[in-house]
C-alpha cells in the first residue's frame, strides 16, 4: 500500500511535464509582440555581428533579414534556426519578423558570414525592414495559432512568389487578421 501511496504522485508530476498544454494567443491582435516562448541561444563560438534588413527579396522571402555571425573557434559551426524563431527590432516603428521553417547553416572557422534569412512579417501596419533597421535574435514562439501555421509549412517548398505570398497572408491573417482562415489553411496543406 505504501508503494502505491508514493507511485501515484510520482506518475502525476510525470504526466504534468509530459502533457504541456500549448498556450493561446498572448499578444493582441494587430499589435503582434512575443511573449513567453523558447529561449535561442547561438551555438558556442558564434556571435551575432548584425542583423538588419535587406534590400532585396531571396526566392524564399520578399523581406529577409541579413545576418552576419563571427565563428571565434578554430573550426567550422554548423546550426539550425529552429522555425518559429523571432527577430526583434531595434526601433518600435518596424515589424517584428519570424523564420517560419528552420534554417540550416555553417560558419567557418575564424570567419564572419553574411547569411540571408527567409522571414516573414508579424505586424501588417508597421514599417517593413530595410537596410537601417536593426534586429536581434528574440524567442522561438509557442502558441496554438503560430504552432498550427508552423505545422502546415513544414516540408514545404516555400520559393517562388505564390508561396511566399501564401505563408505571408497566413501569418498576417493570425497576427494582424481574424486568426487562418480555412481556405487559406487548403491552400498550405497543398503546395508542394
Amino acid at each position: 500500500m505504501r508503494t502505491v501511496l508514493f507511485a501515484v504522485p510520482a506518475l502525476l508530476v510525470l504526466a504534468a511535464g509530459v502533457c504541456q498544454k500549448v498556450p493561446e494567443r498572448q499578444w493582441e491582435r494587430g499589435f503582434f509582440e512575443p511573449i513567453g516562448g523558447r529561449p535561442y541561444r547561438l551555438p558556442p563560438g558564434l556571435d551575432l555581428v548584425s542583423c538588419y534588413g535587406y534590400d532585396d527579396e531571396i526566392p524564399a522571402s520578399f523581406l529577409p533579414l541579413e545576418m552576419v555571425l563571427h565563428n571565434a573557434t578554430a573550426q567550422s559551426v554548423s546550426a539550425t534556426l529552429p522555425a518559429g524563431l523571432v527577430f526583434e527590432p531595434n526601433d518600435i516603428e518596424y515589424q517584428y519578423m519570424m523564420l517560419l521553417q528552420p534554417f540550416t547553416f555553417a560558419v567557418p572557422a575564424g570567419a564572419d558570414t553574411a547569411l540571408l534569412l527567409p522571414t516573414y512579417c508579424c505586424n501588417f501596419d508597421l514599417d517593413t525592414p530595410d537596410d537601417e533597421s536593426n534586429y536581434a535574435i528574440a524567442i522561438q514562439i509557442w502558441e496554438r495559432e503560430l504552432n498550427e501555421l508552423i505545422e502546415l509549412v513544414r516540408g514545404k517548398r516555400l520559393e517562388g512568389e505564390d508561396a511566399v505570398d501564401l505563408a505571408q497572408e497566413a501569418l498576417y491573417e493570425i497576427t494582424d487578421g481574424e486568426g487562418l482562415t480555412d481556405s487559406t489553411r487548403v491552400r498550405l496543406q497543398n503546395l508542394p
